[in-house]
């Protein structure tokens, strides 16, 4: 299974190589990096004493590392984001829980085809970092938060080929027909329940789909910056049983350190069964949103 991510992997970078190498004259002339990175740490408190109307004691801690590396040339560009995000949060007696965990990593590679549009090669691997419970669930054996994921379980990964449109700056359409979705469930307890689609004790499954990803990323007013991207795959197999994916985050600059942010999240999956408002068991569309103010810094 490790040998199979591998290969993918190598097999993508071969092919950004390839193309990489047709105009490595070029970029070695003419080629500007843009590097940056964002870190925040935000952090709130709740506290009552004899408070008549009633609530909670409550800690909530977060945290956010946006790292960028883009390179533009007259014949070609290249991007690369790294996303990490992590919440803590406490409330009354309850012990530390999580409220946020996200790793993302985006790349892609284009070539100029024309005027706005660009032969690419994308990227997309997600997961996140530590153990996740169901806190409204138990567990019958051990009568614990109910275990429902971990690093690499689930893991998703999208490579392919396909065009770019950029008309300018701060916004992009990738489309693509040839494209690979890999879910990975490398922890055998979950493997062996099934969960997200992946087969009864396998680690991975693979779906052969097309893929279009959207993104806009623009300072809309001073020091406020808006960046917001969707990603929707469609196998081929069940063409019509889409996967969504959007991010939208939006950040206010008060002064040199401290900021505030609004973010929101949306996913949809028919490989993800979830407990829904209602009682029952199956997909449905997971919304998230995090209001946040704290110390942020930006290079």
């Amino acid at each position: 299974m490790k040998k199979i991510f591998l290969t993918i992997l190598i097999s993508f970078l071969s092919l950004v190589e390839f193309v990489y190498s047709q105009d490595a004259d070029k970029v070695a002339t003419d080629s500007t990096w843009q590097k940056g990175m964002f870190i925040g740490l935000n952090f709130s408190n709740t506290g009552l004493s004899n408070w008549a109307g009633g609530g909670q004691n409550a800690i909530n801690i977060s945290s956010l590392l946006n790292l960028h590396a883009n390179m533009k040339t007259e014949t070609s560009s290249f991007q690369n984001s790294l996303e990490l995000a992590y919440g803590m949060t406490k409330l009354g007696k309850l012990g530390l829980r999580k409220s946020d965990d996200r790793l993302i990593l985006v790349s892609n590679y284009g070539f100029k085809a024309a005027k706005s549009l660009e032969y690419s090669a994308l990227l997309d691997f997600r997961t996140q970092l530590t153990e996740g419970f169901n806190y409204d669930k138990k567990d019958p054996n051990t009568e614990k938060d109910l275990y429902i994921s971990n690093f690499m379980s689930p893991g998703y990964l999208n490579v392919g080929l396909g065009m770019s449109y950029k008309p300018n700056d701060y916004f992009q359409l990738y489309l693509s027909p040839i494209s690979n979705r890999i879910i990975f469930v490398l922890d055998d307890t979950l493997s062996a329940q099934g969960a997200y689609g992946v087969e009864p004790g396998k680690n991975i499954k693979s779906e052969l789909g097309a893929t279009m990803a959207a993104q806009y990323e623009r300072e809309v007013y001073e020091n406020i910056n808006f960046k917001t991207r969707l990603t929707i795959f469609a196998p081929y197999e069940h063409f019509t049983t889409m996967v969504v994916n959007s991010e939208t985050l939006m950040t206010f600059k008060i002064n040199k350190y401290m900021n505030a942010s609004i973010s929101f999240e949306m996913i949809y999956d028919h490989n993800i069964n979830v407990t829904r408002d209602n009682g029952t068991i199956g997909p449905a569309l997971q919304l998230k949103h995090v209001l946040a103010i704290g110390i942020g810094y930006k290079i």
